[in-house]
């Protein structure tokens, strides 16, 4: 019984391992952006904007930073008013300034 529960927990990790990065963008709602290789998932409502990525940055977050605040303004059009990232996830909130549109 036990060993049939480690097979099944290793199976479930190599299945969540093939659906990170890119291909979970693909699957989630709003504008799938890539910029330098680096693939958003971006939402825009209204004033607000969300981008999130699913690859593991614990040793790119200054990248992930800048590529999600340039992911935001490409979807969007607009100039970023406030930008932040979530704690401890790629998960990237903005502010827009959409003056003139």
């Amino acid at each position: 019984m036990r060993a049939a529960a480690i097979r099944a927990a290793a199976a479930a990790v190599l299945a969540l391992a093939g659906c990170s990065g890119a291909g979970v963008a693909a699957f989630m709602p709003g504008q799938e952006i890539e910029v330098a290789g680096d693939v958003f998932s971006v939402t825009i409502d209204g004033t607000r904007a969300v981008a999130m990525n699913f690859a593991t940055g614990a040793h790119n977050q200054e990248r992930l930073f800048a590529n999600a605040r340039e992911a935001i303004t490409r979807a969007s059009g607009c100039a970023i008013a406030h930008f932040e990232q979530e704690p401890g996830v790629n998960t990237y909130r903005a502010r827009l300034d959409c003056a003139g549109q």
